[in-house]
């Protein structure tokens, strides 16, 4: 199966269909069958920094877009991880990206080295200061 890797623009006139002739073309191409669109991690990330900082989304909302559209049938991406980076984003109150490293360091089996207080209150995590 053929594979092509999605940016960022795209996927945010999807979520926001702040040009309907350009959602509905994005539209078809996560519907194609015959394609998978990769979606990397950092686009996730962009895409999320997007939806809070330019168009304002509330967290829930955002949460509720990446996770439908992470288990799109055509999306190739680490679904795991970010499931469970988008639950300890949704459960603590630090960054997305945070969430996203605390989430690697549970399903590895790390520490996080970080002068980062928040880290303390994730649950399974240990901080290390350096």
């Amino acid at each position: 199966m053929p594979k092509n890797i999605i940016d960022t623009n795209l996927i945010i006139r999807f979520l926001v269909n702040d040009d309907p002739q350009k959602a509905a073309r994005v539209k078809k191409v996560l519907q194609e069958s015959k394609t998978a669109n990769v979606l990397p991690d950092l686009v996730i990330a962009e895409i999320i920094w997007v939806l809070s900082s330019y168009y304002e989304l509330d967290k829930v909302s955002i949460i509720s877009k990446i996770r439908a559209l992470i288990h799109v049938k055509t999306v190739d991406c680490n679904k795991a991880l970010l499931d469970q980076a988008l639950a300890n984003w949704e459960k603590y109150n630090i960054s997305f990206v945070d969430a996203y490293l605390v989430s690697v360091a549970k399903l590895k089996s790390l520490n996080i080295y970080s002068y980062d207080l928040k880290f303390d209150k994730v649950d399974g995590v240990t901080r290390i200061e350096p």
